[in-house]
């Protein structure tokens, strides 16, 4: 698994890291079932990716590329 680091914002300009794994290889027992990259904030908190645009699972936090 590898994993690269950039930055966004909210929606009032507060900066955030935004942490994406991206899985190797298919026999990499740490790589998410589907091969899909995989999104987090710095605190663990998970993020689903659209565009340029990425949310927490329960909506409560909107941060842009």
């Amino acid at each position: 698994m590898s994993f690269r680091q950039f930055p966004a914002t909210d929606p009032n300009g507060e900066p955030y890291v935004v942490i994406e794994f991206k899985p190797e290889a298919k026999g990499d027992a740490s790589a998410s079932s589907d091969g899909k990259p995989r999104y987090e904030l710095a605190d663990g908190r998970h993020l689903v990716r659209d565009g340029r645009e990425f949310r927490t699972v329960g909506g409560e936090l909107t941060l842009t590329v």
